[in-house]
């Protein structure tokens, strides 16, 4: 006798014609239409012990699976049937996958009663949603039904030990497992069971299968929830499309890392869900823009990674201001600011207004401004190791952080990500010393600056974690007795460059030169 035929013994006849039509259920049950792939996943479920599905972007993955979940319960008897779910955090098992999942339960009137992580039929706890530690996979045990269905949304951010115990709940011929997911990391366990030899069911959904893509007739509103061409086109332009980003949210696909890349996506994307404490000082880093780039700020507590803004202001004392008070509500204790450029002024004008610097003038806020010069050499344990400092950031913050799972990246925004992971490396000499390519390269293949990763990597920068050196001009900026030292090193006055110059350059370096002299005129913050 088959699984179904077992369970139809069990069911009334609506109950034993939805078992083997899910589609039929969500249609007239819950008054859902199902899209092509939709439909495929939810089918494979009912035909196949495991189903993998890696997906693009905004397909509707967790609401597939909400509704899968919703159909297993409603057409189980109650007593015989039970889910599980998981994700890789506790806010992702409340805030995605159970949200989608209580909202079909009230819209479809469906029994019992749910809360973020739990739903009960007649007193008894018949699914919920938890996310055990990764220590203490013991946290799904206890589990007994005949129809058992787990669910793992979000599956590539979901160690091992997790996937071994929840499959311990999916032992008998009755039950099932679904792993979906972003197709991020390609050395996590949710690869292995999407190759073609794992055994299991495997369902891709690249963004050329979507109904946008396909022209596949959809209700108005899922064509506007689901991926669109304008967003693809956009992901191409800002990531590139050979991108890992782009394999992976467009494509569908899981991405390889470059053998020359600094920080290796698959390090950097398993750092979302480490879900370290926010303890620890509150420190921020700061890349001044310069000839049109933005200025971005960036907040960790700890090793977590925290708040972010990103101003566009061409007024340098203005800026100043916005900086200065934004310190002061976060309540920033250090701040690691890009001191090349008009950063040396900026770096002047906030040690001024800190009350850590200044203890008898008219201060703003109460950090430690400490400033980074990307050009200057490496620290003097490293001095063989880098080219610069600069190489010395992205290799010792961003790369050995994220080797190491040793920040928590789980509100860093895909934009960073592709700014954090694109920069490439080289080795110069026989020593081994290391060089990464020229920020301007990496500027021409994302489009823009990669202001907001640097920022996050001074966040963490701690080589000098009392004084980088800094120009003198960056002391105290007032109006008089700095000119001269702005003029010796190029700020102000006619230069004459050494080979033919690049009109662009020149714009950028007459911007960054007006913006100098309005810090030195010494305009109150």
């Amino acid at each position: 006798m088959s699984v179904w035929a077992l369970a139809a013994d069990y069911a009334f006849p609506e109950q034993e014609r939805y078992l083997m039509e899910p589609v039929a259920w969500a249609r007239e049950r819950a008054n859902i239409e199902l899209w092509s792939k939709q439909i495929e996943v939810i089918e494979s479920v009912r035909d196949n012990p495991e189903t993998a599905v890696h997906s693009c972007h905004n397909t509707g993955k967790s609401f597939n699976a909400a509704v899968t979940c919703c159909w297993w319960l409603d057409v189980h008897p109650p007593g015989t049937a039970f889910v599980v779910t998981t994700a890789p955090t506790g806010p992702q098992v409340k805030a995605i996958l159970w949200r989608e999942i209580g909202r079909i339960h009230k819209a479809a009137g469906l029994p019992g009663r749910t809360n973020l992580t739990e739903w009960y039929m007649a007193g008894e706890l018949v699914a919920y949603g938890r996310k055990p530690s990764e220590h203490d996979p013991t946290g799904f045990q206890g589990i007994h039904a005949e129809f058992v269905l787990v669910v793992l949304d979000e599956a590539c951010g979901i160690p091992k030990t997790l996937w071994d115990a929840a499959s311990s709940l999916t032992s008998n011929d009755s039950s099932r497992t679904l792993a979906i997911g972003n197709p991020d990391d390609p050395h996590s366990e949710f690869e292995k069971v999407c190759r073609p030899d794992s055994g299991w069911e495997v369902i891709h959904i690249g963004w050329e299968h979507t109904p946008n893509a396909t022209g596949e007739q959809v209700t108005p509103k899922a064509k506007k929830s689901l991926i669109s061409e304008k967003w693809v086109k956009s992901r191409a332009k800002r990531w590139g499309k050979k991108s890992a980003l782009y394999t992976s949210k467009v494509l569908g696909l899981f991405p390889t890392d470059s053998e020359s890349g600094v920080v290796p996506w698959s390090w950097a994307v398993g750092c979302r869900y480490l879900q370290l404490p926010a303890d620890g000082a509150r420190i921020a880093g700061l890349d001044i823009g310069g000839g049109g780039d933005r200025t971005v700020l960036r907040e960790r507590v700890g090793y977590r990674v925290g708040r972010e803004k990103v101003w566009d202001d061409s007024d340098p004392m203005e800026l100043c201001g916005k900086i200065a008070l934004t310190l002061e509500d976060w309540g920033i204790e250090r701040v690691v600011v890009d001191v090349i450029g008009i950063g040396w002024g900026v770096a002047g004008v906030l040690k001024e207004k800190s009350r850590k610097h200044n203890r008898t003038g008219d201060t703003v806020h109460g950090a430690e401004v400490v400033g980074f010069n990307a050009s200057e050499s490496p620290t003097r344990k490293n001095k063989k190791r880098f080219q610069n400092r600069r190489a010395e950031l992205h290799w010792e913050v961003g790369r050995e952080l994220s080797r190491l799972k040793a920040w928590d990246l789980e509100d860093v925004d895909d934009d960073v990500m592709a700014e954090l992971t694109e920069a490439q490396y080289t080795i110069v000499d026989s020593h081994g010393k290391i060089r990464i390519e020229p920020k301007e390269q990496i500027t021409q293949r994302l489009g823009q600056s990669p202001d907001r990763a640097d920022a996050l990597l001074m966040a963490f920068w701690e080589g000098d974690s009392v004084e980088v050196k800094m120009p003198a001009s960056a002391k105290v900026l007032t109006t008089t007795g700095y000119e001269d030292k702005i003029h010796d090193i190029g700020w102000a006055g006619p230069t004459k460059p050494a080979v033919e110059s690049d009109p662009e350059e020149e714009a950028a370096r007459a911007a960054e030169r007006k913006m100098m002299q309005s810090l030195i005129a010494g305009r109150p913050v």
